[in-house]
């Protein structure tokens, strides 16, 4: 079974309604999606997202609610970071971490609802 049209009429209407429909596809947002699922991959990673979805945390505050290993909340959180996923900036002695806009972008998509 063929799954592209014999009439070629046909298919030259196709594929014109394709490829402008393909122009909307940008490569560079295709890559960027793509990055933020490899990143999104890990389920720890996901949940830290979620939670600095809500407000900026510390790695304590991270670790008391996921109760998680310390280690291993800073280990996921040195890799978001060097993704450009989330941020940090120091407040007293503590080193608090935000998420970023695209990172939440991101994440919002998927708590819309369906039409």
């Amino acid at each position: 079974m063929k799954c592209c049209p014999k009439d070629k009429t046909i298919k030259k209407e196709w594929t014109d309604r394709l490829e402008s429909e393909s122009d909307n596809i940008s490569k560079d947002k295709a890559i960027e999606i793509s990055n933020f699922c490899k990143i999104f991959s890990n389920p720890l990673r996901v949940s830290i997202a979620l939670l600095l979805n809500k407000g900026d945390l510390c790695v304590c505050e991270i670790v008391s609610v996921l109760k998680e290993k310390q280690n291993l909340v800073s280990h996921h959180l040195s890799i978001m970071k060097k993704n450009h996923v989330i941020s940090s900036y120091n407040q007293s002695k503590y080193k608090y971490y935000r998420i970023e806009r695209t990172a939440m972008d991101f994440l919002d998509t998927f708590n819309e609802s369906p039409a």
